[in-house]
């Protein structure tokens, strides 16, 4: 009869992972915990009748610094020079955050989707970008 999986087996089977997929799940764990706050933020405050560039740039902002906080001691690791890392981290969220504004004004406005759905997409769209740029910038 088969064993279940036990962790020593289940580490296994992650210490056997490419590091780059180690990392980008990671990534993801902790990019879930953050986009989780922007979009609990996002929508109450949609729900309270705020526009929803406005209630995504303050959810934005605090999914961002969750976001950093998070990636630098679980995904990359990185203690060193918080502020310089910080820095560009607020850089590559600010490309980030453009491009959330200009997915939602496409999907929302032009596209007449709802904006809870918009924001779902734009989520996904914003991950890639900055996941790409913070492995080879921020947390190089």
């Amino acid at each position: 009869m088969a064993q279940p999986p036990t962790s020593k087996g289940l580490r296994g089977v992650w210490d056997r992972l490419p590091g780059e997929l180690r990392q980008f799940s990671l990534y993801v764990v902790c990019g879930v915990t953050a986009v989780a706050l922007d979009f609990a933020i996002y929508s109450v405050l949609l729900s309270f009748g705020v526009w929803y560039q406005g209630a995504n740039a303050v959810g934005y902002v605090f999914g961002t610094l969750l976001s950093f906080a998070l990636n630098r001691v679980i995904t990359f690791k990185v203690l060193d020079a918080p502020g310089k890392r910080l820095a560009l981290f607020l850089g590559v969220a600010s490309v980030g955050y453009l491009s959330s504004v200009l997915s939602l004004w496409l999907m929302i406005e032009q596209l007449e989707i709802e904006p809870i759905a918009a924001k779902l997409v734009s989520i996904a769209i914003v991950v890639a970008i900055q996941y790409t740029l913070n492995s080879r910038l921020t947390f190089r």
